[in-house]
């Protein structure tokens, strides 16, 4: 089973190289891939950075385009593999996704999707949190209410994907979640997977936090051509969350008042959406972190991609916690386990990484004790509690050289 794997890109120098490394690692371990890059003829150097990689790249082009899903479906009319995907010059792949998922496509010959959990990074790499908003899969969840599919995670068979004829070029900011519900019209059959699978970076310049009130107006286009429900609920969830960015962004109290108005009002047209968190409140955790905040529950695992050089990087990890005389055992790649007491309600942890002997941070944190309670107006009304053990401040993963620069400054 060959994978074809492309990546779009323009103006990307800063941050495809960490992309390329995550495939190329992925290689290693399922070596029956092809990956093509597909360049928009970018000013930055973008193109220097992919052509030192050689012959690593199977096809490699640079020159004008329609835009990302233009680049998109050119990059797989090279394609000769069986399962698609592609993955964006700012996001990377967790090191043996391909392996788990050519698994799970061997194994189920009738599943023509399968996506995967994904982890959110900062613009330099930092772990951010967990995409909980993800679901499994419901046909009228996905078409109707909102896309939890992330795409950085997915990946299907070229027969679906040909049975849709490409992405369509007509939308710019939800053209995935587009194609996801297209290949639902076709039959395809979805599985999802509780695995992390790649990597998504957030930071100010992404189509999805630059795209406003125009990002909006395309995805009540695309809702309302495939919904199943008669109201466009994904639009007005998505017009809720846009408004209150908006409301905090705004500099008048006029201005402010407005857009959480805004924000009610959509909010309260999303009932669908509201009744589903509610019913499903605790199942959205994922790996002990509480969903949309920075608690933590009694058990968990923060884990992500590490593609640099750095072979002795610093664990940087400062936690919270509101219970009196907390203490935490901390696991981080599988060295031996740390046992850290809570000093005035915080916790600094600064720690080594002898040898690191995979390109992945992974750490297990098992704290001493927990409350059962409900945080915020919100959730106190409805009796909505968490297994509270902790609250997640930093967790910072710091070369040599960037930890010098830290105790220097």
């Amino acid at each position: 089973m060959k994978f074809s794997i492309v990546t779009p890109t323009y103006n990307h120098k800063k941050y495809i190289d960490t992309t390329i490394k995550s495939v190329l690692e992925n290689k290693k371990h399922y070596p029956n891939v092809e990956y093509i890059v597909i360049d928009g003829n970018s000013k930055d150097g973008t193109q220097d950075v992919v052509q030192s990689y050689g012959n690593q790249i199977d096809v490699f082009v640079s020159e004008p385009d329609d835009g990302q899903s233009d680049a998109i479906n050119k990059g797989f009319t090279h394609a000769t593999g069986d399962i698609y995907a592609y993955i964006n010059s700012d996001d990377y792949y967790y090191p043996e996704t391909f392996k788990k998922v050519a698994k799970i496509f061997e194994e189920n010959p009738e599943i023509d999707v399968v996506y995967g959990n994904c982890t959110f990074v900062t613009e330099d790499e930092q772990f951010y949190r967990y995409f909980t908003e993800i679901e499994p899969y419901s046909e009228y969840r996905l078409r109707s209410c909102t896309d939890f599919i992330m795409q950085p995670a997915c990946f299907w068979r070229k027969e679906i994907y040909d049975k849709c004829e490409g992405f369509t070029k007509d939308f710019h900011f939800g053209f995935d979640w587009e194609m996801w519900c297209r290949m639902v019209k076709y039959g395809a059959k979805f599985h999802y997977e509780r695995e992390l699978f790649a990597v998504n970076r957030e930071f100010e310049e992404t189509k999805t936090s630059t795209g406003g009130t125009k990002r909006l107006e395309e995805l009540k286009q695309i809702n309302k051509l495939h919904m199943q429900s008669i109201l466009p609920y994904a639009y007005y969830s998505y017009s809720s969350g846009e408004y209150r960015v908006q409301a905090n962004n705004a500099i008048s109290v006029r201005e402010k008042i407005g857009f959480r108005l805004k924000a009610l009002f959509y909010r309260i047209l999303s009932i669908n959406n509201m009744f589903y968190n509610h019913k499903h409140f605790t199942e959205q955790n994922l790996y002990g972190v509480v969903h949309h905040s920075a608690f933590l529950e009694k058990n968990v695992k923060i884990s992500f991609p590490y593609y640099k050089l750095e072979q002795n990087p610093y664990v940087v990890l400062v936690l919270q916690s509101h219970i009196k005389n907390q203490e935490v055992n901390i696991q981080i790649n599988g060295q031996k386990p740390l046992n850290r007491s809570f000093k005035n309600k915080n916790l600094v942890l600064v720690y080594q990484i002898k040898e690191l002997f995979k390109n992945q941070i992974d750490i297990e944190l098992i704290f001493d004790k927990f409350e059962h309670r409900a945080f915020g107006l919100r959730n106190k009304l409805f009796n909505r509690k968490i297994n509270y053990a902790s609250t997640y401040i930093m967790c910072n993963i710091l070369s040599q050289d960037e930890m010098k620069m830290c105790l220097i400054h």
